[in-house]
């Protein structure tokens, strides 16, 4: 299972949220579906990145339907961050590529090393 940034939790719940409504409940199977149960995201990394997403407008909250199940759906400034953060993917994934590569090369792993530069030059080209 890998953990990840909270940039990339951030990206992956204003994606499914751009798909449809959802409580931290779904939101977190399916950033487990999605990624093939390689990530599942704890209740506390999902609730405090929903409360960062309410409070700054990315998201809204829908009106309850059931129970106290919360819902959230992304709100129209969400759709742009979502916009400008796909932007930003080539440069980010060439960073950890190339942070990798170091990682590699610090091991002792060269040949890895140079793969991993060589799959960093090719992002974007």
């Amino acid at each position: 299972m890998i953990s990840a940034p909270k940039g990339v939790l951030r990206l992956a719940a204003l994606k499914i949220l751009s798909e449809s409504s959802m409580s931290g409940v779904g939101l977190a199977e399916e950033v487990s579906r999605v990624t093939g149960g390689e990530w599942r995201p704890g209740p506390g990394s999902i609730y405090l990145i929903l409360a960062e997403l309410l409070r700054k407008g990315l998201i809204n909250e829908l009106p309850k339907r059931e129970g106290n199940v919360r819902r959230y759906i992304i709100s129209t400034k969400g759709k742009a961050e979502l916009e400008r953060m796909a932007r930003e993917t080539e440069t980010d994934v060439a960073r950890q590529l190339r942070l990798l590569a170091v990682y590699s090369s610090l091991a002792g792993r060269r040949e890895l090393e140079r793969k991993l530069r060589s799959a960093a030059d090719g992002v974007g080209s």
